[in-house]
């Protein structure tokens, strides 16, 4: 089994950008997202994106203003990032999110937790260190958004088989293995080559977060929850300080 940065760094960092679509529309849908939820700079101005990918979230923040502190493990992805960043106040950080508040000024106006990152911590411990150190990095009235896959929901039987994309040459299908506190991602990449079909496959796990207990660890930090929702199994919480 592969850890999180070995499985994005051989199989699943160069496909990542083409599962979701079109890169400039998913940077405007974060756009909007922060703007309707009124998380615009103000004070220091500063955000922190912690598991940044190749930047829909910190490019959407740079572009309102921000000056983005943008951490991610995987390097394929990272410069992607930078590709696509430009002159924008981005700061490209290759760390463990765990560690971002040694390389952050502790006064951020916001910080983001998106896409799914948090579950690719692998113990409940790990996650609640990471909220502590967002809530100590946070300036008074800096707000935490979090978004994340509702893995607790088990599927069953051949619902485990998800095909999640494909075209002419590519196709990418999952199959979901659960454990009492991981879910097990198996990721199938059928390949087209002048040889015909080829198969890549890879494997890790992904913590399984109740929605409620990560309300629960944010409200014993001394967070407020200003959004907690479920939407089709993306959970979406907005924690202020």
């Amino acid at each position: 089994m592969a850890t999180v940065t070995e499985h994005y760094e051989k199989h699943l960092g160069w496909y990542y950008s083409w599962l979701f679509g079109d890169f400039n529309e998913i940077v405007e849908a974060n756009r909007r997202f922060f703007t309707v939820q009124n998380l615009i700079p103000g004070k220091s101005k500063i955000a922190i994106d912690l598991g940044c990918g190749p930047g829909f979230q910190s490019i959407a923040l740079a572009q309102l203003g921000f000056s983005v502190y943008a951490f991610d493990l995987s390097r394929t992805l990272l410069d992607e990032l930078i590709n696509n960043s430009g002159s924008l106040h981005i700061t490209p950080i290759k760390d463990d999110i765990l560690t971002f508040s040694s390389h952050c000024p502790e006064n951020a106006e916001l910080s983001v937790c998106m896409g799914d990152t948090l579950t690719h911590l692998d113990s409940f411990e790990k996650v609640k260190n990471l909220f502590a150190d967002v809530y100590h990095s946070l300036e008074t009235g800096g707000k935490f958004v979090l978004t994340f896959r509702d893995l607790v929901f088990e599927l069953k039987g051949i619902d485990r088989f998800i095909q999640v994309k494909s075209d002419s040459e590519t196709i990418f299908t999952c199959f979901l293995e659960y454990e009492a506190e991981h879910v097990r991602v198996n990721d199938m990449i059928y390949m087209r080559s002048k040889d015909g079909w080829k198969l890549d496959v890879s494997c890790y796990r992904k913590l399984r977060i109740p929605m409620e207990w990560v309300r629960r660890e944010l409200l014993e930090l001394g967070f407020t929850i200003c959004l907690y929702e479920n939407n089709k199994g993306m959970i979406t919480v907005i924690a202020g300080k």
